[in-house]
């Protein structure tokens, strides 16, 4: 199969350029991979399951019958597009042992999925925990941020040695064993939400456990996505083009540890399409430093700025945008 050339692609570009297919749920298969044929994309990260939903790549089904997945395999291969990466956020350290559980049997059942069809990055969250502290009442999550008062450090460190290292690393012999590697979105309210959380994470669990970098949520919690880059090195599996908008008034009253969703009116903060919260200039700088810093990986849009856009009239622009402020590799 000679893969098509996304239209404007550098010839240089060593990524795979694509999208999220959760951007187009709940329509089928059949009309993302149209899309994606009709705007030369090659590439794309499809959901199997958790937040994402399995909309487009149905893993218990897959799983269960070989033939299924060599027509859901083919189907992909007619549009002249590859599956480059699966993903399925959820929580699998959640206090509710029933979502726990069937994150857990997602995640496992992804990897599977994955190391048969030829797939080797799968991406999710690490996880956050809680308790139910009322009797009767549904757990409830606990993200520790500050060390002050001490239970918070004390809870930090218990959940990271008793709940974290103990799962991930039993994931990542999982795994190792079906030639995968888990590229684990950092998330503020999940306990590997930084640089520095996947890397402690990956440093007790191995090379198998890697980093999603995902702009977006660097920028709320006072990082810069720009200094991760060579800080993760060859930790970092996957890239999530997203872009983050800020409200000054709404931050001026709420800061941006916001707890309200968009269904409560303006929020702090908001997710946004690429260049409309940072300008060509960041996003240059962006693309070059991973360049620069050597990654290989899938360069995957992922829409999800709540705007009633349809996600057809946005994705292969701004796509296109992006791939035209690649540095040829004479300039850098």
């Amino acid at each position: 199969m000679v893969w098509p050339e996304s239209p404007q692609a550098p010839a240089s570009s060593p990524w795979q350029w694509g999208f999220f297919s959760a951007a187009f749920n709940p329509q089928p298969l059949a009309a993302v991979l149209d899309y994606a044929c009709d705007q030369g994309i090659r590439y794309l990260e499809l959901g199997a399951g958790g937040y994402p939903g399995a909309y487009h790549c149905p893993r218990e089904r897959l799983l269960a019958n070989p033939t299924l997945r060599q027509q859901w395999w083919q189907q992909c291969l007619d549009a002249g597009v590859r599956p480059q990466v699966l993903s399925c956020h959820s929580n699998p350290l959640h206090p509710d042992p029933v979502r726990a559980a069937l994150a857990d049997q997602t995640l496992r059942q992804t990897i599977a999925l994955a190391s048969a069809l030829g797939i080797r990055t799968v991406v999710t969250f690490s996880g956050v925990g809680g308790s139910a502290a009322v009797p009767g009442a549904a757990p409830h999550l606990n993200w520790p941020v500050v060390s002050w008062p001490y239970e918070n450090s004390d809870y930090y460190h218990q959940v990271w040695e008793q709940q974290l290292i103990p799962y991930w690393q039993g994931i990542a012999r999982l795994a190792a064993d079906a030639g995968v590697t888990i590229a684990l979105e950092m998330h503020g309210g999940f306990l590997v939400h930084s640089p520095g959380t996947l890397l402690q994470l990956r440093a007790a669990c191995g090379p198998a456990i890697a980093a999603n970098l995902d702009p977006s949520h660097f920028w709320w919690q006072g990082m810069d996505p720009l200094q991760a880059i060579p800080l993760l090195g060859d930790a970092l599996a996957h890239v999530h083009l997203k872009d983050w908008c800020a409200d000054p008034q709404q931050q001026a009253m709420w800061g941006l540890l916001d707890p309200r969703d968009e269904r409560e009116g303006p929020r702090s903060w908001r997710y946004c399409l690429p260049g409309q919260g940072h300008d060509a200039a960041f996003w240059s700088r962006f693309l070059s430093t991973l360049q620069q810093e050597g990654y290989r990986g899938m360069l995957s849009l992922e829409y999800e700025s709540g705007d009633e856009i349809p996600a057809a009239e946005v994705i292969a622009p701004t796509l296109h945008w992006l791939q035209g402020l690649l540095p040829e590799p004479s300039s850098l």
